[in-house]
């Protein structure tokens, strides 16, 4: 999709053309791109992501752990506050909702509970938690006690990096 003012380009775009205000809003057609620059796409092996996403077993109100964007050497509790497609929408419990964050299902960045523990790790509260930190134990334990668990299933096998290929 591209937008331009005034005038319409027929450069990569049909003819579906709808206004918004005063901005032009095309529709953006990649076969029409290529063919326009004589350009080749790329491969599909040269991306990670998979070419139909991997299933979105999460529920909203499920929690997990989760590296805080804002620290990533502190792992968290977060919270499924929404879901999109494969993405999750989460919040690190202690903090609050300015501070909501999107990972893949995929993603390297989240963990069904307990796997911090299982590795030696401690659980940490994320940055600009909202109580005393004396109060954390505590508060993990409240926040945990009862809460509906992510299982193990619904974390998918992160996508692997395509083979880069050697220079001729």
């Amino acid at each position: 999709m591209s937008l331009s003012r005034g005038k319409k380009s027929k450069k990569c775009c049909n003819e579906d053309t709808k206004m918004l205000g005063k901005l032009e809003i095309e529709s953006f057609s990649w076969d029409e791109y290529l063919k326009e620059t004589g350009a080749t796409p790329s491969p599909s092996h040269c991306f990670k992501q998979s070419r139909n996403p991997p299933s979105n077993d999460f529920k909203v109100g499920m929690k997990l752990e989760a590296h805080d964007p804002r620290n990533f050497t502190s792992v968290c509790i977060a919270t499924v506050m929404g879901i999109t497609g494969a993405r999750l929408r989460l919040r690190l419990d202690g903090s609050d909702n300015k501070n909501d964050f999107w990972r893949l299902v995929d993603s390297s960045d989240i963990q069904p509970i307990g796997t911090c523990e299982k590795n030696g790790d401690m659980l940490q509260p994320p940055l600009g938690f909202r109580m005393n930190a004396s109060s954390w134990p505590m508060f993990l334990l409240r926040t945990l006690s009862g809460a509906e668990m992510a299982p193990s299933t619904a974390f998918k096998k992160v996508a692997t990096i395509p083979t880069p290929k050697p220079y001729i």
